[in-house]
């Protein structure tokens, strides 16, 4: 779910989720200090997982998706029962938030003094969408971004095979993220998962033996 929550509509930050418990019950005690165990009675903090003492209030868990850059934040949700269809509902209120400020002349002009490349195109394109000014004012800068695009689109191919380096990068990323801890008398291993390998791939190259075996891996809770 991380990979489909936008980024902050306010900052450009990239949004995580932020854990923290609530009040779900007042303490049988009119008289005790609800300031002792953290900010008891105030709203929730970020990051507050404390486990209070039995004679504390009842609390429950809560979820909510926050950017770390501005502190835009979703509402709480809680998370006791179902904690990834709480994750889901909070990922659902972040996305929603569609109001983006709108591209200007100079976010243009700042990008096209920069030496612009293929990692740009993410970039122009959220440009792109967020431009609602005079197109016959915008039109040709955009017409110049995306011809140099393309000129370094080209130049890239023709010079360094990009994409077996992005899709061995990618079996890398999918090794790291099935790792587990181990430890082994008081010491800490990483332990990677063994990798099955298929009956009709041992005639193939060794590289791509390795690759479609990493390949048939199952990929991780993307939570």
């Amino acid at each position: 779910m991380y990979e489909q929550l936008i980024p902050c509509d306010h900052c450009g930050g990239r949004p995580t989720v932020g854990r923290s418990q609530r009040i779900i019950s007042d303490s049988p005690d009119p008289w005790y200090d609800q300031t002792r165990w953290g900010r008891f009675g105030g709203p929730p903090v970020l990051g507050d997982m404390m486990h209070r003492p039995p004679e504390a209030p009842k609390t429950e868990a809560i979820v909510c998706i926050y950017c770390a850059g501005c502190g835009m934040q979703t509402p709480w949700v809680a998370c006791e029962e179902d904690d990834t269809a709480a994750r889901n509902a909070v990922g659902e209120i972040w996305n929603a938030r569609l109001n983006r400020p709108e591209a200007e002349k100079t976010d243009l002009q700042r990008l096209v003094e920069r030496e612009v490349g293929v990692s740009d195109i993410p970039a122009v394109l959220d440009l792109l969408s967020r431009t609602k000014a005079d197109w016959d004012e915008m039109g040709p800068i955009f017409a110049m971004l995306a011809r140099r695009l393309i000129d370094a689109t080209v130049v890239t191919f023709d010079s360094w095979p990009i994409d077996p380096v992005l899709n061995d990068a990618a079996r890398y990323r999918k090794l790291v993220q099935l790792t587990k801890w181990v430890d082994i008398d008081g010491e800490r291993y990483v332990q990677f998962p063994k990798v099955y390998t298929h009956p009709e791939d041992r005639d193939r190259l060794f590289e791509d033996v390795i690759a479609s075996a990493v390949d048939s891996l199952p990929d991780r809770d993307r939570w």
